[in-house]
């Protein structure tokens, strides 16, 4: 299993795309922290306590589909180049490949989300200094920070995981990623309507921004509904892994 997980993390710093996703997500955070809500923060923004704490959060919202990306290729790259044969050949067990991404996949999500969720406050705080401005003293509920980033990130990545999983075609994942959320659940959500705040991207919108209304749930209620998708979607990719062919 260690061989295994090893393998993948090989996989994950030998690619190409790890990077390039890394530096554009560095990219939009000095543009967007640092510029638009640092250097060019509106006067009001100064008083504001929570300033910090909202900026870490809309940062890992903002990006979190650019860093569930990772995840995707990861997947999709294999089928792709058809190195999938290798990998599978390599181990005697399916399970035990697929756990092994899993749990790559979620490392790279937590450490992704830990540096967005403190370099945009941090790069916020150089652009109010760098304008010369003055920010109140803020309050920052660590622990309740570190989760919220930790397991958005986290939520975005493995659910991008799973399209890849299921759909295998590194278009048709990608795809999928983008469209989701952008037009396929808001979709969905003209049909449920009042239920449309328990479909998946809602879920994770409702613990980053943590307010109960008719648009949100509880962070704690959000966080059990997308466990619930996450441990159905994996069960049945999983399903799909052991039984597909390799090079379908």
């Amino acid at each position: 299993m260690i061989n295994t997980i090893k393998s993948e993390f090989r996989k994950l710093i030998t690619v190409r795309s790890t990077y390039v996703i890394l530096i554009l997500t560095t990219l939009i955070l000095i543009l967007f922290a640092f510029y638009a809500q640092g250097y060019k923060a509106p006067s009001s923004a100064l008083f504001d306590s929570n300033y910090f704490f909202e900026q870490s959060e809309q940062a890992v919202l903002a990006v979190g589909l650019l860093g569930s990306l990772v995840g995707v290729l990861l997947m999709t790259h294999e089928y792709r180049y058809n190195t999938i044969t290798y990998t599978l050949t390599a181990s005697n067990s399916r399970t035990r490949v697929l756990l092994s991404k899993v749990i790559v996949v979620s490392a790279f999500a937590v450490a992704f989300s830990l540096f967005v969720g403190v370099a945009s406050p941090l790069l916020v705080w150089a652009g109010i200094h760098a304008k010369g401005g003055l920010l109140i003293p803020q309050h920052l509920d660590f622990i309740r920070l570190l989760w919220h980033d930790v397991f958005v990130g986290w939520g975005y990545s493995i659910l991008a995981f799973i399209f890849a999983l299921i759909v295998r075609a590194q278009v048709g994942a990608i795809s999928t990623l983008f469209l989701f959320p952008a037009m396929i659940e808001p979709l969905l959500g003209l049909a449920l309507k009042k239920k449309a705040i328990y479909l998946p991207y809602n879920s994770l919108q409702s613990i980053a921004q943590n307010n109960t209304s008719l648009m949100h749930i509880s962070a704690g209620r959000a966080v059990a509904v997308f466990t619930g998708y996450i441990i159905g979607g994996l069960l049945i990719g999983w399903i799909l892994f052991l039984r597909r062919d390799a090079t379908s």
